[in-house]
């Protein structure tokens, strides 16, 4: 099944852009299931095609968007990137003269180079309006993650919680419902693992932390361990890494909670 994201970038932040476009490349990749040097290269296609927007589409006046579209499939990625600004023919970008010897080398048509040889399509189309880019990049699609949340129940009957890829405004009610029938089963002692977490949105932190208080209310805990830095950037954000107990592995943890349930008997 196909699924589209889209990312409309505002020219006035020209090149300071170029981060938040890459992560957007590199999410869209990976949620085509692409291998690691699939990824890579869609990281680096689409930042010198935006470069190249903003340099001499709009001439490096900060000004004119770019509108990214992402068309992910297992094992394909295609982005489609339009601008409006001057008219653009790959044509006459001349191919660069790469040698042994750093004298020969020119820097015009370098970006372009890269994309033809990183991607395995690449299509210009051209209006009056703009310009239109069309790449493409497949490769045989990665092990696919866990399709359902994993409970697992540990020693101490401290509950093991394994949600996978997003928690977003789609997919964190599944954690907030798993969470809710243990705590309504009594299950008051819950450990999140969050290694296979990439993305978390204000849905998810809302389950999480609802959860968290249910557990303490009932003189129970809800801890978190193998956050990654993305994500735990998000809890640092909004002070939650001063309401949640975030420990740096699974068994850290266990271990822990396991010391603090037996400290409250």
């Amino acid at each position: 099944m196909q699924e589209i994201r889209q990312l409309t970038v505002l020219g006035r932040y020209g090149y300071d852009s170029i981060p938040t476009i890459t992560q957007f490349a590199a999410e869209a990749a990976k949620a085509a299931l692409l291998d690691q040097d699939a990824v890579f290269h869609c990281q680096m296609a689409v930042d010198e095609a935006c470069t190249n927007i903003i340099e001499h589409a709009y001439g490096e006046k900060n000004v004119g968007n770019i509108e990214i579209t992402c068309f992910v499939e297992p094992g394909s990625c295609t982005f489609q990137i339009i601008d409006h600004g001057k008219p653009f023919d790959p044509d006459k970008v001349p191919v660069p003269k790469i040698g042994a010897s750093l004298q020969d080398i020119r820097p015009g048509g370098i970006g372009l180079h890269l994309m033809r040889h990183l991607m395995d399509d690449v299509q210009f189309e051209f209006a009056q309006g703009g310009n239109k880019l069309t790449m493409k990049k497949s490769s045989a699609p990665q092990a696919t993650p866990p399709q359902s949340i994993q409970i697992q129940q540990m020693p101490q009957d401290i509950w093991l919680i394994q949600p996978y890829d997003r928690l977003d405004a789609t997919t964190a009610p599944e954690l907030e419902n798993t969470l809710i029938d243990l705590l309504q089963q009594g299950r008051f002692w819950i450990l999140v693992d969050m290694a296979q977490v990439s993305y978390i949105s204000s849905r998810g932190l809302k389950a999480l932390a609802s959860a968290w208080r249910q557990a303490d209310n009932n003189n129970g805990a809800l801890a978190l361990c193998n956050i990654n830095p993305q994500v735990l950037s998000v809890f640092e954000t909004v002070g939650f890494t001063q309401i949640f107990t975030i420990h740096p592995s699974q068994n850290a943890a266990l271990s822990a909670m396991s010391e603090q349930k037996i400290s409250k008997k």
